[in-house]
């Protein structure tokens, strides 16, 4: 007799029970192999940003190491301008490169002066002539000096501000960021030596570096709660002597930074030279300006949001990346060689750079998650050791006739 073979077939439970659990191994493996190319993504564009971060850094270290801090910019910026606030047409304005030598002058004892008032510091700089002067008998406009004021002559006193002829002035009461002989009580307390830009000059005094936190979109820098992307904008400046006494005076941009604003543009600058030499010009500064081809930043430019066309300072950073914060800690205030007699001054400068690096707006739609922020801080020594020349030697700045010496009224209202 012939055997029957029978097959037994899968229930229609036992399919739907299989093809639930391969369903389950699908979806987990998938999430998983999501999960680990979203981690690997999310991973490889952190270390982007930290390169990115690393990059930025060694290029400020750079900069840092072939330079020093100039501590004339520092001055001009936070003392000089800022007593000039005042004026309506630049009210809480600020340009880099200008009012060269103030700072200097303010480690200079002038001497005795011939006339009635006590010498005071910036006033009566440079040496005078010993002639008669204005209304006093036998005085000759147009007579040359050839005997010059020997108690006149300037003297380095290696401290700033100086302790003149009825003063008691001490190191305490001014440094690169504060002075209380020029703004009352502005050193009260002394300032940390925190800045949000970097001032730096080369060891020939005659090529500047200004970095700053610049937006690249609408809101506002200098915050981790910012709305705005951020960058690190960079503005190089070349020295011009224009009144042929031997040390700058004013700085230009470079070639490369062709928006900066010269005589001629919609802004008026001129306001902005306080040096006698330059206002004597009067409405021809202008002109005399953009011949001369003095184009000049302004700080507040850091503030308004990249445009190629209009922008002064040219950001050096990565698209991906948004500078969140970035801080600069000066050490010491004052530069120590112009500071020698000062005990606390006496360091080489130091930078302590801090950023906040994390990724850019219009990059985080093709990252999806979040991402940490990237923090980094080092410190830095200056490449430059000397003294910078910032003061013109006192047998060129002759206050003959009735002209004022050539930092005179710079305090002026």
């Amino acid at each position: 007799m012939q055997k029957v073979s029978s097959t037994k077939g899968f229930t229609l439970t036992e399919v739907l029970v299989a093809m639930s659990l391969f369903a389950i191994v699908s979806t987990i493996s998938a999430t998983v192999l999501v999960d680990v190319v979203q981690l690997q993504k999310k991973s490889s564009i952190q270390n982007e940003i930290y390169e990115d971060a690393r990059i930025l850094m060694q290029q400020l270290t750079n900069e840092i190491q072939s330079g020093t801090i100039d501590y004339e910019e520092y001055y001009s910026v936070n003392v000089v301008q800022k007593k000039k606030a005042a004026l309506p047409t630049m009210l809480n304005e600020r340009f880099f490169g200008i009012n060269y030598g103030v700072y200097g002058s303010r480690f200079f004892d002038p001497g005795r002066t011939l006339y009635p008032t006590p010498a005071a510091n910036p006033d009566d700089l440079g040496i005078e002539c010993s002639y008669p002067k204005l209304t006093d008998p036998g005085y000759d406009p147009n007579k040359s000096c050839d005997i010059y004021f020997s108690d006149s002559t300037d003297l380095n006193t290696g401290q700033n501000p100086y302790k003149n002829n009825s003063g008691n002035y001490l190191s305490t009461e001014a440094n690169a960021l504060c002075d209380n002989k020029a703004i009352a009580n502005s050193c009260s307390p002394l300032p940390t030596g925190i800045v949000a830009d970097l001032y730096l000059i080369d060891s020939s005094g005659t090529h500047k570096t200004i970095v700053g936190q610049k937006n690249m979109t609408s809101g506002t820098c200098g915050t981790l709660a910012t709305s705005a992307d951020c960058a690190v904008g960079i503005i190089k400046m070349t020295g011009q002597d224009l009144d042929q006494n031997g040390i700058i005076d004013v700085f230009k941009c470079d070639s490369d930074y062709s928006n900066c604003i010269d005589g001629h543009n919609a802004i008026d600058i001129s306001p902005a030279f306080k040096y006698p030499f330059l206002v004597s010009k009067g409405a021809g500064l202008k002109d005399y300006l953009f011949n001369n081809n003095i184009r000049i930043p302004q700080r507040s430019d850091l503030g308004v949001a990249y445009n190629a066309s209009t922008s002064q300072f040219i950001p050096i950073t990565p698209n991906r990346a948004n500078v969140k914060s970035l801080k600069f800690t000066l050490n010491p205030l004052d530069d120590p060689y112009k500071a020698y007699a000062e005990t606390d001054m006496q360091t080489q400068p130091t930078v302590t750079i801090s950023m906040t690096i994390g990724l850019a707006s219009a990059y985080k739609s093709d990252y999806p998650g979040t991402f940490p922020d990237i923090t980094l801080q080092t410190t830095v020594t200056a490449g430059v050791i000397g003294k910078i020349d910032s003061y013109p030697p006192v047998n060129d700045i002759l206050r003959s006739n009735a002209v004022d010496s050539w930092i005179k009224s710079v305090f002026l209202p």
